[in-house]
């Protein structure tokens, strides 16, 4: 009997051990659920979060950034890693948490959550993917079982417990990426969003405030040089010296890489703008300590007034963003103040440039051909220059239009479509028995500096088949010195191809001589800051005939150009000059007139042959 009461103990305990156990898998299996589904959301809202900080980094390719923005996972301890995805799918930037994971981390499996990155008009610009460890929903589970077959009421309270810290952690986890939703990261300003918000907020108030944007100057070189150590250092001394130049109800933000904002609130006038303004100009430049190393940067700043030059938001930035540049033009470490005057030259330019880009997909480009004479007079070279004649603005002078194409990025395409206007001029010369000399074209910087350009205008060279005997190239000589050393020279890619090159500008740039000595060019083009007036000045004349030494000893033709006066010419021949260009010789001429420039001169070539 004994026996079978402790059988009948010990198969009740059994079955109260098995039920025990079943309710224990059962409240397991219900609170590992919630803790999955928890920490699932919770995730997918910090990727949301974080995510919407990131739109800026995507669309400017700032993969920098990006890894500072995603460094805001690092408060979250279940992250494992983090990916910001292109449009495209590619990684722009991840963040992956350093040390060893430990053996639940491993084992435990991971939960993955993705959210889109909209941009300001709600498309998507990119994905950002995180991935965390499981491991915080094992170990509270394993809390709660344990307990739970100890003592049922033990386990319930260990597992309560287990999830208040849990929810404590997201909690704070939350506050956090809550916090880097509204703040820059490296230097604890208002983020761009934040920024935003307050901007449209005092624009729609109708209350007078101030608008300052600002970028450092020559930033880049601070990173290209010193390392982006020391470019973050820059930013956050300068966003603490941003601060301390403002009163404590203003908002000071960061948009982006260098570029800052101030929002300047009531009580504010003319005056206290115009100080505010030029105390930045004036302090920021103040130098920055980087393990040992003294920083200096300048910045150039631009403000605009609400209401009185904008009534949103978005007006009062591209006010801001206007009077900005036109202090970086004045010279940068400057602040400029916006106007309407201002306003129109901007749209003025915008419209030109509209203009231009209509005029490049319409062929309007034309060349103006310069004649190259030697000391007899005999035409010898010609220089082919861009001319644009407008069917609504009529003839544009060169000065209006260049600097314009240089600013959008489209001196590339001008260049390619002077080559396509060459090739038809040489062969319509052609068709008529006229032989024309090298045309020395200019190459741009932007055409040296990228890579793309290099290998459109090269293609392009060789698809219009120019020869080295129909055309050559002038460069300038920081466009040189900045192209000689990159592993893509175009210029080393063009003296392979036989293409003769020529200096230009010669003395108003770095005038290296070493770099002379690697280029070895066909030509040096005197400038004519040196030509002119030089039969009256003993100093142009000592630069140039020293000039016209160093070109001889290095096998170069010693060009002069801009000759416009007759003893100038005369002094230039006696200094040993081979060449001359010059409005006093020949303007620019259009094709028909430089055809029959070539006529006389192959006609003159016959009868001295005859003779």
């Amino acid at each position: 009997m004994t026996g079978s009461m402790l059988l009948r103990r010990g198969s009740d305990t059994l079955r109260a051990c098995v039920a025990m156990l079943i309710v224990a898998l059962l409240l397991g299996l219900f609170e590992y659920l919630q803790l999955n589904a928890r920490q699932h959301e919770a995730l997918r809202t910090q990727a949301e979060l974080v995510g919407r900080t990131t739109a800026a980094a995507l669309l400017f390719e700032d993969a920098t950034e990006a890894r500072a923005l995603l460094n805001a996972f690092e408060a979250a301890p279940a992250v494992a890693e983090a990916q910001l995805l292109r449009r495209d799918g590619r990684v722009l930037a991840q963040f992956r948490r350093d040390g060893v994971p430990g053996w639940l981390e491993r084992h435990g499996g991971r939960i993955e959550a993705a959210a889109e990155v909209l941009g300001n008009d709600g498309s998507a610009v990119g994905r950002l993917q995180v991935q965390a460890y499981r491991a915080p929903v094992w170990s509270a589970l394993a809390s709660a079982l344990g307990a739970a077959v100890a003592i049922m009421a033990l386990a319930l309270g260990v597992v309560a417990l287990a999830s208040r810290r849990q929810r404590a952690q997201l909690r704070a986890a939350d506050a956090r990426t809550r916090y880097l939703a509204h703040h820059d990261v490296l230097t604890g300003l208002a983020n761009r969003e934040r920024f935003a918000a307050a901007l449209a907020q005092a624009a729609a108030s109708g209350a007078p405030a101030v608008l300052m944007c600002l970028d450092i100057d020559d930033f880049k070189r601070v990173n290209d040089t010193r390392g982006h150590a020391a470019g973050d250092a820059v930013l956050r001394a300068v966003a603490q010296r941003l601060q301390s130049l403002v009163r404590a109800h203003d908002v000071v933000g960061r948009l982006g890489g260098d570029e800052f904002a101030l929002l300047l609130r009531m009580p504010v006038d003319d005056g206290v703008a115009a100080a505010v303004a030029q105390r930045v100009v004036e302090q920021l430049p103040r130098r920055i300590e980087h393990e040992g190393v003294g920083l200096q940067v300048g910045v150039s700043l631009g403000l605009a007034l609400l209401p009185e030059d904008a009534r949103t938001a978005e007006e009062a930035m591209a006010c801001a963003d206007m009077a900005m540049y036109q202090a970086k033009r004045a010279g940068k470490g400057s602040w400029s103040r916006y106007s309407a005057a201002l306003g129109e030259a901007q749209r003025e330019r915008r419209a030109l440039e509209q203009a231009l880009r209509a005029a490049l997909a319409r062929e309007e480009f034309e060349l103006a051909y310069q004649p190259v004479f030697d000391a007899g007079g005999r035409l010898q070279g010609v220089e082919g220059l861009a001319r644009w004649h407008s069917a609504q603005r009529g003839t544009v002078p060169p000065g209006q239009f260049i600097p314009v194409l240089e600013e959008a990025g489209l001196v590339g395409e001008l260049g390619l479509a002077l080559l396509q206007r060459l090739r038809l001029d040489l062969d319509a010369w052609a068709e008529q028995g006229l032989r024309c000399p090298p045309v020395a074209l200019n190459l741009s910087s932007q055409q040296c500096r990228h890579e793309a350009s290099r290998e459109r205008f090269l293609q392009r060279l060789q698809a219009l088949a120019l020869t080295p005997r129909e055309v050559e190239f002038e460069l300038t000589e920081t466009t040189v010195f900045e192209d000689l050393d990159s592993p893509n020279s175009i210029v080393r890619a063009l003296q392979s191809q036989g293409y003769a090159l020529a200096i230009d500008d010669f003395g108003t740039g770095y005038s290296s001589l070493a770099y002379l000595l690697r280029l070895r060019c066909a030509k040096l083009k005197v400038d004519r800051v040196f030509v002119d007036g030089v039969s009256g000045r003993p100093d142009a004349a000592l630069l140039v005939e020293t000039m016209v030494r160093v070109g001889h000893a290095m096998d170069m033709r010693v060009v002069a150009e801009g000759v416009e006066r007759v003893e100038d010419l005369e002094a230039l021949k006696a200094l040993g000059c081979d060449l001359y260009q010059g409005f006093l010789l020949a303007h620019p001429l259009p094709p028909r007139r430089f055809e029959a420039l070539l006529r006389s001169e192959a006609a003159a070539a016959r009868q001295e042959a005859g003779t």
